[in-house]
Formats: structure tokens, sequence, C-alpha cells
């Protein structure tokens, strides 16, 4: 199975038509439109993420990014993970 990222990614790689006013290339453009908020937060996670791992002051500090991270994560997986 694919995602449904990757099911438009592969109809744009056999279309990639710039003038056309519907199909893959639009239809790509609304998933990530209308994930926007979440491929931010899932950024601010793993830039909170990378940040805290080298020099986590503590146990909970560490554990809290990584739960951002994976919080992230799981808000796009119906997006980029596996149907």
């Amino acid at each position: 199975m694919i995602s449904l990222y990757d099911e438009l990614a592969e109809k744009l790689a056999r279309d990639p038509s710039v003038t056309k006013r519907s199909g893959p290339r639009q239809d790509i453009g609304l998933l990530l439109f209308a994930a926007r908020d979440d491929i931010a937060a899932l950024w601010r996670a793993a830039e909170r993420f990378a940040a805290a791992r080298p020099e986590a002051s503590t146990a909970a500090e560490a554990s809290t990014a990584a739960e951002d991270l994976a919080e992230a994560v799981e808000r796009l997986r119906p997006l980029f993970g596996e149907r």
C-alpha cells in the first residue's frame, strides 16, 4: 500500500503540466495546504526534539519533546503513511 501523498506524487510525475487548472498538481497543493498546520507542528516538534536530545537537562524534557514529535507524526499519518 502507498500513501495518499505517494499516489498523488506518482500521478504528478506522469502528468507534470504546470498550466492545467486541475489534476495532480492541484490535488497535491490542496492536500498540503489542508495539512499546513500539522506540517508546521511537525516541524516545530522535530526542531524541539533535535534541540532537546543532545543536551536534555532532564528526562522529562526529552520525553516531552519525543511525545510532541510522536503526536505530530500521528496527525500526518493519514496523508503520508500507508493506506
